[in-house]
């Protein structure tokens, strides 16, 4: 068929670059409450999580205005950025504009994210044996499931974070009416899976005596016991009379509760603690308490996406960064951190100092204490680009350009059930630090010293020696001064002079074979 026989609809699509986008997330809770109880917020904050498609377009269509919708978009609203990135919030409103705005503000938090190199765990929750689990990756194969396999019937068997069913506890009055006028016409299949479950039952009981017995149960003696165990509907209503009895006593721990749960695949549940509930621990009710879905408070609700949420696919931190002049590093690349906000432990209760780390605020890992170093910047010949962290944590200094800020490790983090990103990070490493900037010749320094034996003495007038009459003297009072020692100590400096020289020859350049056979021959009839 030729264009212009089509239909003008058709010939849209065919011209259309950008065919549609996909239906906007719900607006994300922003307000938070104060310790004074007062709810702050604001219309122009960053959202926890993307609600909008981010659009992209290439330098030529940016020229041009052309992001593949409707119409074209002004340039001057899309062309001076460095970030050229657009979220719609309608492709065309009764004025018949195009409402857009930037959606910098998390693809950038995204570029950051990935240049970090984070992996997204679990939370850390409690066992069975009240003892605290070590978060693990959210891509574990027994974490990350969506359905059941290998004709699993166990809750229990493999953690999920996606079910068929939804979460009853999270649902309005009028959709929990709705969802139970649905189940009403499930009532066959709810029969049937009940027989099947009876079934199970039986068999299991008759595997059990013929275990004992030492009778050996073949596929067809097994295939054959499953027809003959088979109930019939005066038995199956039997069956469901007594869970219901069982019911009122053991709560969500009864028998009924887990088949339920399993039939509608339903999320796991938490229920408060209570007199009314004697066997809390029973199978059944450790089946349906998933740790995995629930970070330990009622109040949590089960995922509404991946774990991951799309922002990290690492699966741990174990990492080692290969520096391309110092090689293999101890620890990884810092980031240099914002405080957002400092301690105030002595008129309020934020013991901890609020830091940005690449567009996720966190909390400084050392709360309020009391510190050797000056919590002023400028004593002790500290220069503005060191960051203090203990300085950076107390007050914020207006003078200091660019703001307060921090090294730091970021480790890792987790979504929690309101799709806030809860970022984990430790103070940085003084080694990592120097990698970082540049300068390691004070690390040099002290492992060369710490190999001839001693400490060298820094160059006087400078921070650590303050030049007290020390470099005023002369070479002769200099050598004069200094305490005779014994032979033994003598010969020991000897050894020491010869690792000494070989350092420094080593610095000024690579030994002749000759010269390095000649001064070990010298070095030797010293002693």
């Amino acid at each position: 068929m030729s264009k212009a026989a089509s239909s003008p609809t058709a010939r849209l699509l065919q011209s259309s670059r950008l065919f549609s986008l996909p239906r906007p997330l719900p607006q994300p809770h922003i307000e938070n409450t104060t310790s004074t109880g007062v709810y702050r917020a604001s219309d122009s904050a960053t959202l926890p999580y993307p609600t909008h498609q981010a659009i992209a377009t290439t330098a030529s269509s940016q020229s041009r205005g052309d992001w593949g919708l409707k119409r074209a978009l002004p340039k001057k609203a899309t062309q001076d950025t460095s970030t050229p990135h657009i979220r719609v919030s309608a492709q065309d409103t009764p004025e018949h504009i195009t409402d857009f705005g930037s959606a910098a503000d998390h693809t950038q938090t995204q570029a950051k994210w990935n240049e970090m190199g984070i992996p997204i765990l679990t939370t850390a929750t409690r066992g069975e044996n009240d003892k605290k689990e070590v978060p693990q990756s959210v891509f574990e194969n027994h974490l990350d499931n969506t359905t059941l396999h290998d004709g699993q019937s166990d809750l229990n068997a493999k953690q999920r974070w996606k079910f068929n069913g939804p979460w009853i506890a999270g649902m309005q009055e009028g959709d929990f009416d709705l969802y139970t006028q649905q189940l009403a016409s499930r009532k066959d299949e709810w029969k049937q899976f009940l027989r099947s479950q009876v079934v199970e039952q039986r068999l299991s009981e008759r595997r059990r005596m013929a275990q004992e017995t030492g009778e050996i149960l073949s596929l067809q003696d097994i295939a054959q016991l499953r027809d003959e165990l088979l109930p019939n509907d005066a038995e199956l209503e039997e069956a469901e009379k007594m869970m219901r009895d069982a019911y009122p006593q053991d709560g969500l721990s009864s028998e009924l509760t887990a088949l339920i749960a399993q039939f509608l695949d339903l999320p796991a549940v938490r229920p408060d603690p209570s007199e009314y509930q004697p066997s809390i621990a029973t199978r059944q009710l450790r089946g349906l308490m998933s740790s995995f879905n629930f970070g330990g408070s009622k109040e949590s609700t089960p995922p509404s996406t991946h774990p991951s949420a799309g922002l990290s696919y690492l699966r741990t931190e174990a990492i080692m960064e290969n520096h391309p002049v110092h090689g293999p590093q101890a620890h990884r690349s810092p980031i240099l951190s914002r405080v957002v906000r400092p301690r105030n432990a002595a008129t309020g209760t934020d013991h901890q100092a609020k830091l940005g780390v690449g567009g996720i605020v966190t909390n400084d890992p050392i709360t309020a204490q009391l510190s050797a170093r000056p919590a002023t910047r400028g004593l002790n010949n500290h220069p503005s680009t060191d960051y203090d962290p203990n300085a950076m944590a107390s007050t914020l200094d207006p003078d200091l350009e660019g703001g307060n800020k921090m090294w730091v490790h970021p480790r890792h983090a987790y979504i929690d059930q309101d799709g806030r990103i809860r970022l984990t990070v430790e103070r940085g490493r003084d080694e990592a630090i120097a990698v970082k900037r540049d300068d390691v010749q004070h690390i040099h320094d002290a492992r060369a010293a710490a190999t001839r034996g001693g400490l060298a003495r820094p160059p006087p007038g400078t921070r650590d020696n303050a030049n007290y009459g020390w470099a005023s003297r002369r070479p002769q009072q200099q050598r004069t001064a200094q305490p005779q020692q014994p032979p033994q100590q003598q010969r020991a400096r000897g050894v020491q002079g010869f690792d000494q020289d070989l350092g420094r020859q080593g610095q000024e350049g690579q030994m002749e074979a000759k010269a390095a056979m000649a001064k070990i021959r010298e070095l030797a009839d010293r002693r």
